[in-house]
């Protein structure tokens, strides 16, 4: 564990205090395997509480940790967990997602085909990324909506590391196009390119964001508008930092969408923004933390390797969430 402690100490990294069940012991010598999640900022995460209830449930002497560190650092952050003996993959979170396969040894096929990476799994000596955060959402959403997904018109707010896997597997469900909404439309433009094989897809601007959601049968944002420390803005606008302004056009944009519309957000928190202005105003809504869940079993196994039912497993992460 003294790489880690060293890497602590330097501040190369920061053990996150938000995420529940997210404690590291540094002297505990009879820790076998360590899982690290990297995240660019402290947020509640669920995926270390999920796996750590696990390991008790079975008498495991594992132990999974949310870390804070600066995605610009990724490549002296992965040099320095290789170095710990222990360490045996992780999770890539916000702002690493789709900074972080350069400095792995490999990707599998669900990583290699969006470029975004959110499980690293230890295979022998290498480590290889993996994407499970599409198919936790698609599984999370129908869980709840079945059927919601097909011959619909979809809008994704952001353009970021995890619209990537959620527009690739929302496009194999069959919707009548997808649209990807961004600040910057050429990221959004790559993402629209990715999909085409498989549906009608577009990549537009946020100034036209009130225009697409008007015949938008799922919104989802994917961006971090709702998350700390952007908690005062919501997705349905641009973020220009005006508070009053930014929410004066969020609603302007959001009385335009269909009341039969559903809005989703990946966010963990409770009740983002995004989703309290859409629930206030009669929409269905689906929070983050369904995918958190529906992806939690599949990163789960691939990363230690343990063949459980994903009845038990959802059952005991389900109650870790609380």
């Amino acid at each position: 564990m003294a790489p880690i402690k060293a890497m602590i100490e330097s501040g190369l990294v920061s053990v996150a205090a938000q995420p529940r069940n997210n404690a590291l012991d540094l002297a505990d010598e009879k820790l076998e395997r360590l899982y690290v999640f990297l995240i660019d900022h402290d947020y509640p995460g669920g995926s270390a509480a999920m796996h750590n209830a696990v390991f008790a449930h079975y008498g495991l002497p594992y132990r999974s940790c949310f870390m804070i560190g600066d995605p610009a650092r990724v490549g002296e952050i992965v040099a320095g967990l290789r170095s710990c003996s222990i360490y045996s993959g992780g999770g890539a979170g916000s702002g690493f997602k789709d900074k972080i396969a350069p400095s792995l040894d490999g990707l599998a096929p669900s990583a290699e085909v969006i470029g975004s990476v959110n499980v690293i799994a230890r295979d022998g000596d290498r480590f290889v990324g993996h994407n499970t955060d599409g198919i936790g959402f698609v599984a999370g959403l129908l869980n709840e909506y079945p059927g919601c997904v097909a011959g619909q018109k979809i809008v994704i707010l952001g353009a970021g590391g995890t619209a990537l896997p959620i527009s690739y597997e929302l496009a194999k469900e069959k919707p009548r196009e997808v649209v990807i909404v961004n600040r910057t439309v050429a990221k959004a433009q790559t993402i629209a390119d990715l999909i085409a094989p498989l549906t009608t897809a577009r990549a537009v601007a946020e100034s036209a964001l009130g225009e697409e959601i008007a015949d938008a049968g799922l919104v989802v944002n994917t961006s971090n508008k709702g998350a700390q420390p952007n908690e005062k803005f919501s997705a349905f606008a641009a973020m220009t930092g005006n508070v009053e302004m930014d929410l004066a056009q969020s609603m302007a944009n959001l009385s335009r969408l269909p009341q039969a519309a559903i809005v989703a957000d990946i966010l963990l928190e409770d009740l983002p923004l995004t989703l309290k202005l859409a629930r206030n105003a009669g929409h269905r809504t689906h929070s983050g933390q369904h995918m958190n869940l529906f992806q939690a079993a599949p990163a789960f196994k691939i990363l230690t390797g343990l063949d459980k039912p994903d009845a038990t497993l959802l059952d005991i992460m389900r109650k870790a969430l609380g």
